[in-house]
């Protein structure tokens, strides 16, 4: 219940980005039971955006340096929002719906980012996989461990 308490601190627009990304985790988690990959990326990367660098619509989210400041910060607020939801959801939130849900967030705000999915061999010769959401060279969500995965698809 700690986290209960610090979550009703939080400000408006906090808990504002801390409900999308619920919702947006519910939604993907939910889309990935049911619809194949392809036609999930498709869906959201086709969808129209605002272009990177839209200064209108970053400063909506209230920040006001120019576009990168602009963007790194975005997307520190998105990562805690989607990381905090999915750390406190009674359910496993796996790293593709956060990737998803962090995507689409961004990509709400006009920042412009990349969804990766990369696979690796464990110890016991059994491939795994993992998503990631990178921003330029900078990795937003799902970075544990992403160094030993090999990319094998881009989206975004």
């Amino acid at each position: 219940m700690k986290w209960l308490t610090k979550f009703v601190r939080r400000s408006p627009s906090e808990l504002l980005l801390a409900a999308e990304a619920l919702l947006l985790l519910a939604f993907f988690r939910a889309c990935l039971l049911v619809f194949p990959v392809y036609r999930i990326i498709r869906a959201i990367t086709r969808s129209p955006a605002v272009e990177h660098g839209n200064e209108e619509a970053l400063t909506r989210y209230g920040v006001e340096r120019d576009a990168a400041m602009q963007a790194d910060e975005v997307a520190l607020r998105v990562r805690w929002a989607v990381e905090a939801i999915a750390r406190h959801s009674p359910i496993a939130i796996v790293c593709f719906p956060q990737t998803l849900a962090g995507y689409t967030m961004l990509r709400r705000r006009g920042v412009q980012s990349t969804v990766v999915y990369g696979v690796a061999r464990s110890p016991v010769n059994k491939l795994t996989a993992h998503t990631w959401l990178m921003m330029g060279s900078r990795v937003v969500l799902g970075g544990e461990g992403s160094a030993q995965f090999t990319p094998v698809e881009r989206w975004g």
